[in-house]
């Protein structure tokens, strides 16, 4: 009686090994199949993200400075960009635009990586202001300025081993400027560069 317990005790625990056994191999493969996908789309994305960067002024954001045009362009077609601006906080990195009429300001903050809209404004310009004499002065002309890219590259090179922490774009008495803000060993420092001719304008530091 006692070995014929045995026997089925045994035959019971091969039975479970066997169908554990089974059920690892068909998760195996289960997990191949699943993953096969995702490293062909992080590798696309990879290569998507490669050639974005090769093609467009980043500074190592998803959004190429095209793509922010855009995005503002769309949703407020027949204005001029007078600023453009990158900030990085503790929970988020984005983008906020400023552009005008001949009688509005408009404002736009969107998300840096992902390009969703995070809030929108207008308001009415000053008598001052309107009438295009706003647009006329403060309006960018991207096609004569240096990009992105170099700016970075300019202002890194004044400063020695730095990270971006954040840049803007915008006119000061009458000249288009490039103002990136570095992270550096000595301390914060912010650089302005002529966005015409590349030239540095003024580098300070916060300690």
């Amino acid at each position: 009686m006692l070995k014929k317990w045995i026997t089925a005790a045994l035959l019971i625990t091969i039975s479970l090994l066997l169908i554990i056994i089974a059920y690892l191999l068909y998760s195996g493969q289960q997990n191949d199949s699943n993953s096969a996908p995702s490293s062909s789309s992080s590798l696309a994305q990879s290569t998507s993200s490669s050639n974005s960067s090769s093609s467009s002024e980043t500074d190592g954001n998803l959004l190429s400075l095209d793509k922010i045009k855009s995005i503002f362009y769309q949703r407020y077609n027949g204005t001029s960009i007078t600023s453009i601006e990158y900030e990085k906080t503790l929970f988020s990195k984005y983008y906020e635009i400023t552009g005008v009429d001949d009688d509005t300001e408009y404002t736009l903050k969107i998300n840096a990586d992902t390009g969703k809209v995070i809030s929108h404004n207008k308001e009415t310009l000053d008598a001052d202001e309107a009438n295009g004499v706003e647009k006329q002065q403060k309006a960018i002309n991207f096609d004569e300025i240096i990009s992105l890219k170099d700016a970075i590259s300019k202002a890194e090179n004044s400063t020695g081993d730095s990270s971006v922490e954040g840049w803007s774009l915008d006119k000061e008495d009458g000249t288009t400027q490039w103002e990136i803000a570095l992270k550096t060993s000595n301390g914060n420092v912010s650089i302005k560069i002529d966005a015409k001719s590349g030239q540095v304008l003024d580098q300070e530091t916060d300690d």
